[in-house]
């Protein structure tokens, strides 16, 4: 039977709790707050249930851009990887000549949960293994200085600190 770590004790953490994903929200709504850009932040653990979400006052079309970010969680969490390399899938080299075959299928799946747009981030714990994903929504879906996935970034990096 394994110990469960806290960040408490000053050691790795091994899974998602309330109290780590307030802190990457916090940090990551700090960040977007001096940037300019309110967005709404969720954490999912390794299932793809939602910890904890916060959107920002003046987070534009908040009804989308909480989905978003509730998707773009789930994704990472779920496919292990980042939803901005799970976006290049979507080029049309790679989409297949039956309508929906390849990654464009990938969309429809489990109730349309997955969500391919960059801004979502798979958490790791000490050993690499994935413990939840972080989602952001609001800020423009790009690679830049300001972005849902330099949110993502932030809030991760945040666990570190």
């Amino acid at each position: 039977m394994t110990k469960e770590v806290t960040m408490e004790e000053g050691v790795p953490w091994k899974k998602i709790t309330l109290e780590v994903a307030e802190r990457m929200i916090a940090a990551a709504q700090r960040w977007a707050s001096n940037a300019g850009v309110p967005c709404c932040v969720t954490i999912v653990d390794k299932a793809g249930a939602v910890v904890a979400l916060e959107r920002m006052d003046g987070c534009g079309f908040p009804g989308i851009a909480t989905n978003a970010a509730i998707g773009k969680a789930y994704t990472a969490a779920q496919a292990c990887v980042s939803n901005y390399l799970l976006s290049k899938m979507l080029d049309p080299r790679y989409i297949g000549e039956i309508p929906g075959s390849y990654y464009i299928g990938l969309m429809t799946q489990l109730n349309c949960r997955i969500n391919l747009i960059p801004g979502g981030e798979p958490i790791r714990d000490d050993e690499l293994n994935v413990i939840g994903g972080v989602g952001c929504g609001g800020p423009p879906d790009a690679v830049g200085e300001i972005s849902d996935m330099t949110v993502c970034q932030v809030a991760i990096s945040s666990l570190y600190e």
